[in-house]
């Protein structure tokens, strides 16, 4: 039987983003460990990690000590006897060029210090990366880009998975898809599933895949013969509704091999509540200010005034309801403005 387990965008970064308390890379390498350890703990062989590793795309933004605590995960897993696998995100390259992985980035360290890349087949598990395309959204990409995966090719000719069910065979990958009855509501171009250029064709109807790039939890769906999965990025990093709301979650793929069960699980990892994660309070703090001043330059500008001078301004704006802070600071403004 063959496991693996499968983890979101991690989004290792040296400064935390504002919306969230310090100790966002402390909670990330938590959960990372954890995940080492459940996956040894039930003898799953890998981990795969699917892509934007890092957060910053220029490699001067990583910090040395930053790349030393993501190395101590990957020999953490090596000692545990895990094969951590990565697919390239588009958060991990420069340009969009996959050459620069290991000519530049910090995720070329990673690979260099025991994890290894999963681009196209793995030896002996019947799992298939796809990195990140630079041309996702050209209609002939997906065709191209599972090419092996539909003639399934092994590494080498006399690989292991020379020839491989696709039924029972994964694809992870980095890419931005969506759910069918979720796609139309986007503003942003997304790769098709269905159609003679999607992913359904391009996978042969047939098989799984598990997605990283896009941070909401999708759950697992199907759609034109494919069972997909993303249970969301592990990083939350943005203060969305999704991220206050979610739970974080991996998932695990089977092969259905001995009698197991084909296909994904959710597996739910131990984490900080929302309340622990962002600055919440502060954020309803500058929530309320925006919709005040947003409030206070509509009055303003529906209001008549005596402009013959700043003091008539001042005394318009003390009488206005809005936040005490919001008048302070226009009033500031404006007695600076008359000296």
């Amino acid at each position: 039987m063959s496991e693996v387990l499968l983890v979101g965008d991690i989004h290792a970064m040296d400064r935390p983003p504002a919306s969230v308390h310090d100790s966002y890379m402390d909670d990330l390498i938590e959960m990372l460990l954890w995940i080492n350890t459940y996956a040894a703990d039930r003898d799953i062989p890998a981990i795969v990690w699917a892509g934007d590793i890092f957060n910053h795309k220029q490699p001067g933004r990583t910090s040395h000590a930053l790349v030393l605590r993501m190395i101590e995960v990957v020999q953490d897993a090596k000692r545990l006897g895990i094969e951590l696998l990565i697919v390239v995100g588009n958060h991990d390259i420069s340009n969009d060029v996959l050459e620069s992985v290991t000519e530049k980035q910090p995720l070329g360290v990673l690979l260099a210090s025991g994890a290894r890349e999963l681009n196209g087949w793995h030896e002996t598990l019947p799992i298939f990366g796809v990195p990140w395309q630079q041309r996702w959204l050209h209609e002939d990409t997906p065709m191209e880009a599972f090419d092996r995966w539909r003639s399934a090719g092994g590494v080498d000719e006399g690989g292991d998975y020379a020839q491989v069910d696709l039924t029972h065979a994964l694809t992870v990958t980095h890419a931005p898809i969506y759910p069918p009855v979720d796609a139309a509501k986007q503003l942003f171009e997304l790769v098709p599933t269905t159609g003679p250029h999607g992913l359904g064709e391009a996978m042969g109807h047939m098989g799984f895949l598990y997605y990283g790039h896009i941070h909401e939890d999708h759950g697992i769906w199907e759609d034109d013969g494919v069972t997909y999965a993303n249970m969301g990025a592990l990083s939350r990093g943005s203060l969305h509704e999704y991220n206050v709301e979610r739970s974080i979650k991996v998932a695990v793929w089977a092969d259905g091999e001995d009698g197991t069960e084909l296909g994904f699980r959710e597996v739910a990892v131990p984490h900080k509540p929302a309340s622990e994660v962002f600055k919440l309070e502060a954020a309803q703090i500058s929530k309320s200010e925006k919709l005040s001043l947003d409030r206070f330059l509509n009055d303003v500008g529906s209001s008549t005034l005596d402009i013959s001078s700043t003091g008539a301004v001042i005394e318009h704006i003390k009488t206005m309801d809005v936040t005490e802070r919001v008048k302070k600071t226009a009033i500031t403004i404006l007695e600076e403005v008359e000296k």
